[in-house]
């Protein structure tokens, strides 16, 4: 019995998890995202570096929530990539503000909108 009861606690847990998953990539994690890239290209173009990278921090603390719910769902290979491809562009955002290469920083920031954009391509539901 108690193995029963581990076993379906277990499973629980585990379905938990890719529910909140789900639940967590909705529209307003979307809109945030949004959000957040229009102020990083903003504050890029005005050179502000302290709102830039913190903008660029927020955007790759989303993305980790955006892989995790591709991952979980499973199948979308090519989502986790662009995910990760984001993330690591948020990256080099962050190097190049720092290094005050703000020409640089806004190469990054536009690949990284292109990528967004290549990923709703394939993912966007309507």
């Amino acid at each position: 019995m108690r193995k029963v009861i581990l076993s379906f606690g277990a499973a629980l847990v585990f379905v938990t998890g890719i529910c909140l998953a789900e639940a967590e990539l909705d529209t307003d994690l979307m809109q945030s995202i949004d959000d957040t890239n229009k102020s990083l290209a903003s504050n890029i173009a005005l050179k502000n570096a302290k709102a830039s990278i913190a903008d660029a921090k927020e955007l790759a603390g989303m993305f980790e929530k955006v892989e995790a719910y591709f991952v979980q769902k499973g199948n979308a290979a090519n989502a986790v990539e662009l995910t990760k491809k984001s993330k690591d562009l948020t990256i080099a955002v962050v190097q190049s503000v720092a290094a005050g290469d703000f020409d640089k920083a806004t190469d990054s920031a536009t690949a990284l909108s292109r990528t967004c954009k290549t990923c709703h391509t394939f993912y966007k539901k309507e």
